[in-house]
């Protein structure tokens, strides 16, 4: 039956999905096509149809069923077969052809192994699970906008996001960029912009054919805070009449009306356009003759004062102290291009916070509503997309969460300790050879004979030098700790296999069933919780026994049973 087995998984290595998919008839060997799916891309629709060719028999018997049970794709991807009707059944003796479709919108990146389960059903056998592991990889978002003026690379995104803009109008004379968040540039190609917040941010960019730009430079307004020494004579008699000239390389530019009667401050509200290769000078005066004053002699002149194009607070000109405002103003030439788009920035998911729950081996984390992907030591565990996961296997597991946006939050990374009631080290004895086989990867091996440790003897065989009951302790890499079955070697080195008691169910809800090989008759059990705390105690005295904690907690127990010559150690997991 092995050979049977081993010949349908190497001949029929694959079963996925559909929902609507078209059968590739052409295909007439049996197998998968495509064998290996194509690669999808975070936030991109994805959709693969896939025809399978399933064999007639195998050995001279008929496959009479495949029933495709369950597809773990990568979060985001959901699968349905063509036969769904008639639940994913398919009979090769009708036909050897069908298809599943893969689709969906995949949320996060990474190689993923898909597992398959199929139940297969053969004339003398039903029902027989078979796991196939298929690959596929989800790549990165490439997610662009474009329009005439620029491409943007990198969003949408997440916060805080790293976004690239390429220049779609290269080699033009000028270009002036705005990125909606706070930064300008006016290189051809700027460099990327860092996006710390979620948000909404218009970027808006301007493309010039030539450099035809005009600098504009208005002198806005003219303000005398103070003057002295005006009039007939020293110190001043009067009011003062203050006015001023401005000079244009040497010729009178402009001159100001006269404010009469009123001493400083004074002000004048102007509009005069100033060419800035030009150069101009102040006069500051304060008139008399000019104003109908004659008696007091001709205008008085204060002093002056060179403009400067930025302005001036404060400036002086001989007796007079005066402020000025020019406003510059740039006027660029007629763009060439306009272009304006948004990028948009997503919030990230809150992090999941995952704890593990030793004695049932789960992990979770509060269900948000989000999507979910698990990881074990590194590697998305296809399938495992929900917010808890049953633990199989010791190692580091950390939860990934998805928002509707396709943002992702990380928990952090939890160490899962699992030691699995399943393994049981086997002892074996070949030419005075002891073996032990059934024991985890990189376990640690110590050798009991007759409960005393052998030392010095680590490795998975022992050579047998004197009589006595052998043992075998496996610890495996996170501590665990698994006993084989007791060998007794007797005199003249021959080999009498003490068989361990047998304890099931394990998992159990309650009730325990203890059985015994007559060697054990008598021995005296021990259950313990993990602090080493008797729970309770008695004696084996049938070959068939009960032990009943349908009134302990959920968790873990030891179990000791022994004799005189012999001890066996369990856990025991009540659920």
């Amino acid at each position: 039956m092995k050979h049977l087995l081993h010949l349908f998984t190497c001949t029929f290595p694959l079963l996925l999905n559909a929902q609507i998919c078209n059968i590739d008839y052409t295909q007439t060997q049996v197998g998968i096509y495509p064998d290996t799916l194509p690669s999808g891309t975070v936030g991109l629709s994805y959709n693969q149809d896939i025809t399978f060719v399933m064999p007639t028999d195998t050995l001279g018997y008929d496959f009479t069923n495949f029933h495709i049970l369950s597809v773990a794709l990568p979060v985001g991807l959901n699968w349905t077969c063509n036969n769904n009707l008639n639940n994913c059944d398919y009979n090769p003796q009708i036909s050897q052809h069908g298809c599943v479709n893969v689709s969906g919108t995949p949320l996060l990146a990474g190689s993923y192994t898909i597992d398959v389960t199929v139940l297969a059903d053969l004339t003398i056998l039903s029902g027989y699970p078979f796991v196939f592991q298929i690959h596929m990889d989800i790549l990165p978002s490439t997610a662009s906008i474009s329009n005439n003026g620029y491409t943007i690379t990198g969003a949408p995104s997440c916060a805080p996001a790293l976004v690239s803009f390429t220049n779609n109008n290269p080699g033009l004379a000028q270009y002036a960029w705005n990125f909606g968040n706070g930064n300008v540039s006016y290189a051809e190609n700027p460099s990327p912009q860092y996006y710390a917040n979620p948000g909404t941010y218009v970027v808006s960019y301007t493309a010039f054919a030539n450099l035809d730009t005009t600098h504009i430079y208005t002198l806005t307004n003219l303000y005398i805070s103070s003057m002295s020494n005006f009039g007939g004579g020293f110190p001043s008699y009067e009011n003062a009449d203050a006015y001023f000239k401005l000079f244009e390389n040497g010729q009178l530019f402009y001159q100001s009306t006269i404010i009469g009667d009123q001493n400083p401050p004074v002000q004048w509200s102007l509009n005069l356009n100033l060419n800035p290769n030009n150069t101009y000078v102040f006069e500051i005066w304060e008139a008399d003759d000019s104003y109908g004053e004659p008696y007091f002699g001709a205008d008085d002149y204060m002093g002056s004062h060179n403009l400067n194009l930025n302005g001036c607070n404060g400036c002086g000109a001989g007796t007079s102290n005066f402020n000025y405002s020019i406003n510059h103003q740039v006027i660029l030439p007629t763009p060439q291009v306009l272009a304006s788009d948004t990028i948009f920035v997503y919030g990230l998911p809150v992090a999941p916070v995952i704890t593990y729950d030793s004695l049932s081996h789960t992990l979770s984390s509060p269900d948000l509503g989000l999507s979910y992907q698990w990881y074990f030591n590194g590697s998305p565990l296809a399938g495992a997309t929900t917010a808890t996961h049953v633990v199989y296997q010791s190692g580091s597991y950390y939860l990934v969460a998805i928002n509707p946006s396709g943002c992702v939050a990380f928990s952090d990374t939890l160490l899962a300790i699992y030691c699995s009631p399943f393994i049981q080290p086997q002892l074996n004895v070949a030419n005075n050879i002891l073996s032990v086989s059934n024991i985890p990867q990189d376990a640690q091996i110590n050798w009991y004979l007759n409960n005393t440790l052998v030392p010095n003897q680590n490795n998975n065989t022992l050579g047998v030098s004197q009589n006595g009951n052998y043992q075998c302790q496996i610890t495996d890499a996170f501590g665990c700790q698994y006993q084989s079955n007791l060998l007794l070697i007797d005199v003249g080195l021959q080999s009498v296999l003490l068989n361990a008691p047998k304890v099931y169910p394990n998992p159990t809800h309650g009730l325990v069933e203890v059985q015994l090989d007559p060697q054990w008759l008598g021995a005296h059990y021990i259950l313990s919780d993990l602090q080493g705390q008797m729970i309770a105690q008695n004696v084996l005295i049938n070959t068939e026994n009960q032990i009943d904690i349908r009134h302990l907690a959920n968790g873990v127990y030891l179990l000791n049973i022994e004799n005189e010559q012999h001890e066996y150690r369990l856990r025991i997991i009540k659920n």
